[in-house]
């Protein structure tokens, strides 16, 4: 914790004030100590922190590539995002059965349609890509489209460009209601008017908030990974292309296995 690239790296973090004061205790003492400041939901973060430094600090020691600060955070993000959605489908058991299948995708009522929106993010390239699928009642995709945008750091921002992306792309198809979902909680509720201190998120929320205007009805929802696998297959596939793409009705064989069930 005191070498000068680890602090430049707990910088690029909202945990640098967290960690200040116990920065000369080992790694397990540094984890109970951040538990008794009922941190406890931090302390993914900061494994996959302590990950993605050693894996920089090998990279200097092996390879001789210096590392950047912003990357290293940005690994890590992605690391508990992955993990997360691992331990989040491993909590099966038998009184979750049911539970389970409430968390299947279902389509939206005949008088909507949905769009599932999801971001994947390749810190290496500092590239995301974002990804929209649009359905209507009897689950048949009508649109799905793909954008990649350059990425600053910040998972939760990029998912909300997904959702913004999302919204474009129904207001070209001429959709007027819809429902949107998204599985990153942070940016429904943010989209639903709840309150957030992360400002850097805001000017993203902002826009998402006056494209209201383009639509007589609108709704966000919070859906776990599982239901918007479709999605994100799209967010990763538009990492591989440049610019946007948008298929209407007929889409070619790539993008038709991406669909989750429903074509």
């Amino acid at each position: 914790m005191e070498c000068k690239l680890v602090r430049k790296i707990w910088r690029c973090t909202d945990l640098e004030a967290a960690v200040q004061s116990i920065r000369r205790d080992d790694m397990l003492s540094t984890m109970h100590s951040l538990m008794r400041k009922g941190a406890k939901s931090e302390i993914d973060y900061v494994a996959s922190i302590w990950w993605a430094t050693w894996h920089a600090r090998n990279k200097l020691l092996f390879e001789g590539k210096k590392p950047d600060p912003r990357e290293t955070v940005a690994k890590a993000k992605a690391i508990v995002v992955a993990y997360q959605a691992m331990q989040f489908k491993e909590q099966d058991s038998p009184s979750s059965i049911k539970e389970k299948e409430a968390q299947r995708w279902n389509p939206p009522p005949s008088s909507k349609l949905k769009i599932n929106v999801d971001a994947a993010v390749h810190a290496e390239s500092q590239m995301a890509g974002l990804g929209a699928v649009i359905r209507n009642s009897q689950g048949q995709v009508v649109v799905a489209a793909v954008k990649s945008i350059n990425f600053q750091g910040d998972v939760s921002i990029v998912e909300a460009k997904a959702v913004q992306w999302g919204l474009e792309v129904a207001s070209k198809a001429s959709f007027t209601n819809v429902i949107v979902e998204t599985d990153c909680s942070m940016v429904a509720n943010l989209a639903n008017n709840k309150v957030s201190n992360k400002t850097e998120i805001w000017w993203t929320i902002a826009e998402i908030q006056s494209s209201r205007q383009d639509f007589q009805s609108i709704d966000f929802q919070h859906v776990p990974r599982q239901c918007n696998t479709s999605a994100y297959s799209l967010a990763k596939r538009a990492l591989k292309s440049s610019g946007s793409v948008i298929w209407w009705d007929e889409f070619p064989a790539d993008v038709l296995c991406l669909f989750d069930g429903f074509i």
